[in-house]
């Protein structure tokens, strides 16, 4: 990662830490995500905590699936909670969750620790970026603030008793602005990644008409990183909806073409809020003449989905 400072980036060391709401408002919302992946094993985990700090109440969790089980109550690991008390006092840099989770900010949007425990799972898990993160304001799907950035992670989970190595890269994700319930866009999340300097991350929001286009995201080639600006998301999709192919066609801010084409290893369906369903996956890519893995996130209001899935069914989707 070039030495960048996070002036160049948008960002201040603050924005580490929680962000003080601007008004009373209750849907105003703190989230900091975390992945990481086991390719061999079809393996995805997630480390999310979510904070409405104007009700006082945090949510969220520690998921972790592979290609066994896709519902919530059957993958391997499910600690998701809500209305749990923000702890008096919290910092994110340096955060005790009263769940167990627990996140350390070791260098300004750089450089994290983030640990759980319970009866199912137990880790430390180191998280370095390897690339600029990309900072978004006030853009399609998102509201007031959002980063995105590709990170190593490297440690030991134990898993049901079983120690199992975790070095791969994947995203982190942070967001603070208001997230109502019921304002769900229908929303694709793609990202892949061979080595720190080839990887792409793909934002795409879809229409009535089901067509799904990119409004934002970056391109890595050859380790020159640049802004999404355009471009399409197309899925290929079982009887029951599961995506099972995702394409990305787009072009970035240099005029560079990206075409990715990923297979899905794996599936789980998720409700990380009451009115967003997720089909969440592994996905084993192929782009720009690099194999690689990530993820993608098929995110929809289930009212949506339920008619999106009836038209698959009688095949009168476009």
């Amino acid at each position: 990662m070039k030495d960048e400072t996070l002036e160049d980036w948008g960002l201040t060391p603050d924005d580490d830490n929680l962000h003080p709401p601007p008004d009373d408002d209750p849907w105003w919302t703190e989230t900091a995500w975390y992945a990481w992946f086991v390719p061999e094993r079809n393996l995805v985990g997630y480390f999310y905590p979510m904070l409405r700090p104007n009700l006082g109440i945090q949510a969220g969790g520690v998921i972790i699936y592979d290609h066994t089980a896709e519902l919530p109550w059957e993958l391997l690991v499910f600690d998701y909670g809500w209305h749990q008390r923000i702890p008096p006092g919290l910092d994110l840099r340096h955060a005790r969750f009263n769940n167990g989770m627990t996140l350390e900010c070791l260098e300004p949007a750089r450089r994290f620790r983030i640990g759980f425990d319970n009866r199912d799972v137990q880790f430390s898990l180191d998280v370095e970026a390897v690339t600029r993160p990309l900072v978004t304001r006030a853009e399609p799907p998102f509201n007031k603030g959002h980063i995105d950035q590709l990170c190593r992670v490297n440690g030991e989970m134990v898993l049901h008793g079983e120690t199992i190595a975790v070095d791969c890269i994947a995203m982190r994700d942070r967001s603070w602005g208001q997230r109502e319930d019921g304002r769900q866009p229908t929303v694709g999340y793609a990202y892949g990644a061979a080595d720190p300097d080839n990887a792409f991350l793909a934002v795409a929001v879809a229409d009535r008409s089901h067509i799904w286009a990119v409004t934002t995201g970056f391109l890595i080639r050859d380790g020159v990183w640049s802004k999404l600006v355009e471009g399409k998301r197309a899925v290929e999709r079982d009887g029951d909806g599961r995506p099972q192919v995702v394409t990305v066609d787009a072009t970035d801010a240099l005029g560079r073409d990206l075409v990715a084409r990923g297979e899905l290893r794996s599936h789980q369906v998720f409700t990380s809020y009451p009115s967003m369903f997720c089909w969440n996956g592994l996905v084993e890519w192929q782009a720009d003449g690099w194999d690689g893995w990530g993820e993608d996130q098929d995110v929809w209001h289930p009212r949506r989905w339920k008619r999106y899935l009836a038209q698959l069914r009688q095949g009168t989707t476009h």
